[in-house]
């Protein structure tokens, strides 16, 4: 099986995994997995909750930005630079403040302004550049090239990508009869390190991806064979709002996901409600779209122990709202 550059084999990956946990642990928040009775009812199979929402940015990509910038540090990088609608933006500007860095963020001009005003709170120099995210992260290469700070991408980078592949080491260990793990796909980081760790081990767990058809950028890709940008985007979950998926998670998905699957805007802010109303937990549109899905419908047999990543928070208070009076109806 080939893999992408950098990636020689599932075991030294697996192993690159449980580096970035130990080099981590000390900034990051080892966040609870949760038995929900609720949406358990509901599937007819037991499922728990992965709350990266209590991450201390609201977001689990804190764990790859911080993977990927205390290695910078350790190179003697003194300014990193990153594109994201939000979550990457957050973890990049708190990794790099810890560490005693620079920070400069490119950020959308569709980005909620509740991570914008966190991403300046963490001390990073903010710029609102393009439509979308793909839009932000080529005007960040070309910062990158003009200052000469290192880019870090939330998407292609392989410190980033096994950093978040530590989210499974947890669910393992709290975890272990687990047998299905749904995740939400923007660019594909998250789930190209949740591959690397879940596929590495030998429990036969299923991974399935989630996008909205709104911006459908992996499934169309897949179809397609190769990564394909999308002419247009449009979704309230802004943070997997990605016209391209990257080339590392693309063929990472390809080879070792079990299935990519799509939902309407209008069912993930009805899961917004829901986890507020069921779980009584705060998840912003992304999150919560694997919550979205009619898995009785799609699975052909039902999970013994399925957890779904609840990604983050970070969520204004308007579309908190209206999620809960869509669930509601």
């Amino acid at each position: 099986m080939e893999y992408p550059q950098g990636v020689i084999a599932m075991g030294e990956c697996l192993s690159s995994v449980r580096e970035a946990a130990s080099s981590i642990k000390p900034y990051i928040v080892r966040t609870p997995l949760v038995h929900s009775h609720a949406f358990s009812e509901y599937y007819e199979f037991p499922v728990y909750l992965k709350l990266e929402s209590l991450q201390i940015t609201g977001a689990f990509k804190l764990r790859g930005a911080m993977n990927r910038v205390l290695a910078l540090k350790k190179a003697g990088v003194t300014h990193v630079i990153a594109a994201s609608s939000g979550s990457h933006a957050m973890g990049v500007s708190l990794a790099a403040r810890t560490c005693g860095m620079k920070a400069t963020i490119v950020m959308p001009t569709t980005s909620p302004e509740l991570k914008r005003k966190k991403v300046l709170s963490y001390g990073a120099d903010l710029i609102i550049d393009g439509r979308n995210y793909d839009d932000s992260y080529r005007a960040a290469v070309d910062m990158s090239k003009e200052t000469g700070a290192e880019i870090v991408s939330s998407i292609e980078d392989e410190d980033v990508i096994v950093g978040h592949g530590t989210m499974a080491l947890e669910i393992l260990e709290d975890l272990p009869q687990v047998d299905f793990v749904g995740i939400p796909i923007g660019g594909g980081g998250v789930i190209a390190g949740l591959l690397v760790a879940l596929k590495g081990d030998s429990r036969g767990i299923r991974v399935w991806g989630v996008e909205s058809t709104g911006a459908p950028s992996m499934k169309v890709s897949l179809m397609k064979g190769e990564p394909t940008e999308l002419p247009e985007i449009n979704t309230i979950a802004d943070a997997i709002a990605v016209r391209k998926p990257g080339n590392r998670p693309f063929r990472l998905v390809k080879e070792l996901a079990d299935g990519v699957t799509t939902v309407d805007d209008s069912d993930i802010l009805k899961a917004v409600g829901r986890l507020a109303l069921w779980a009584k937990v705060v998840a912003e549109p992304a999150s919560a779209a694997t919550l979205a899905v009619e898995w009785n419908q799609i699975l052909e047999t039902r999970p013994k122990a399925a957890v779904f990543i609840i990604t983050g928070g970070n969520i204004s208070k308007a579309l908190l709202l209206k999620g809960i009076s869509e669930a509601e109806q």
